[in-house]
């Protein structure tokens, strides 16, 4: 469940994320995303209350420093049972005074975790937020999606269940995902296409159905299909000027997010457009290290900006034993950079070049996406 509050110049965005940990508990996550069109910062409260049915209130209290961005992230993690809670939250500090209220729903003997949907979910993603087993999840909190889409699912059964579902567009039925059986408990994930779909708001059901049990489950979740939408199209680190990273920043609606994005990647061009959606992928797939995603690392960056290099060579000059990897381009200006693996992490770090734009780079300690910064990550 998504709920965006609008509360002044501060706009709040709630999601639940919940996971079996058995036929009593469930591990409950709920994520807090503060936007604001000034930068926000300094200590923050987050206190929450839980109601349930028949069972006694419970609250908790979380504080925060808040980092200077114009998007910050509050994580609260606890243990609730199955049957239906009501959360009430509310978050105060320095300019902040946000209510929300929120639901999730009860279960039976067939449980499951929350339906979730990402960008990416594989075995070798180390960087991605969730990791669940032997996977790892890159969520997409607000949901929009192009090209492809991913749904990750965990049921806990002691027999067999069957996996339905289909994307809606209003009520109608458009694409369905044909049916998978369990013969007890298990994680269901899948990839669904998306590039024949047009740009708009869709509804993503599934259903989990036991015979034995004589029980169904029903999850959905809305998403968007947008070309300028998904987490590639609102990267744009590299490309904007310092003014338009500033108005993207101070954007504090979705729907801001996504015009802004079309407006700026149109003024561009398409083949520009999709050239730079191959290279920021490209970039994901081949520089990612455990705990960075492969477009902010320095060897992404460089590729994501002037692509693949004309020459790469192995040089030593001299300061470690370890060879260094030199990228030169002939075009362009005639760019050379070294890079480093000084203290054996696996990532390459930018040592030397002759490129001015470089010399001037810093790394962003936030990253205006449309979610989530690239330092936050649950492991289990």
């Amino acid at each position: 469940m998504l709920m965006l509050i609008i509360l002044g110049a501060v706009n709040l965005e709630v999601s639940e994320v919940w996971f079996p940990i058995n036929q009593n508990l469930r591990h409950l996550i709920l994520v807090y995303g503060l936007r604001s069109d000034k930068k926000l910062s300094g200590n923050v409260s987050l206190s929450i209350t839980f109601i349930s049915p028949g069972k006694a209130e419970f609250s908790d209290v979380v504080k925060q420093k808040l980092p200077k961005s114009n998007y910050s992230i509050i994580f609260y993690e606890g243990a609730v049972g199955w049957d239906s809670v009501e959360i009430f939250a509310k978050i105060k500090g320095k300019g902040i005074n946000l209510e929300s209220k929120s639901s999730i729903q009860n279960f039976e003997r067939v449980k499951t975790s929350s339906l979730i949907l990402a960008y990416q979910i594989s075995e070798t993603d180390s960087s991605a937020l969730f990791r669940r087993g032997e996977l790892f999840i890159r969520p997409c909190f607000t949901c929009v999606f192009w090209g492809e889409m991913f749904y990750y699912l965990e049921v806990l059964a002691d027999s067999p269940f069957t996996v339905i579902g289909a994307v809606f567009k209003e009520d109608k039925p458009i694409l369905r995902i044909s049916p998978r059986t369990f013969s007890s408990s298990s994680s269901v994930y899948s990839k669904i296409p998306l590039s024949d779909l047009e740009d708009g708001k869709y509804r993503l059901v599934i259903e989990v159905i036991s015979p034995k049990e004589n029980e169904k489950v029903s999850l959905e979740r809305e998403f968007f299909v947008s070309m300028y939408g998904d987490d590639v199209a609102s990267f744009i680190d590299y490309v904007a000027s310092p003014k338009e990273k500033a108005e993207f920043e101070k954007i504090t609606t979705l729907e801001g997010k996504l015009k802004f994005l079309k407006d700026f990647w149109e003024r561009r061009g398409l083949e520009f457009y999709k050239e730079f959606r191959e290279r920021v992928r490209y970039a994901d797939s081949a520089f990612s290290t455990k705990t960075l995603r492969g477009r902010y690392t320095d060897m992404g960056r460089i590729y994501i900006k002037r692509g693949k290099p004309d020459e790469i060579s192995r040089v030593d000059i001299g300061l470690q034993d370890k060879p260094y990897v030199r990228w030169f381009y002939y075009s362009g200006g005639g760019y050379d950079y070294i890079f480093g693996d000084p203290v054996g992490t696996g990532e390459y770090i930018l040592i030397k070049t002759n490129d001015p734009e470089e010399a001037r780079f810093s790394r962003p300690t936030n990253v205006p996406s449309l979610d989530i910064n690239r330092e936050t990550q649950w492991r289990w």
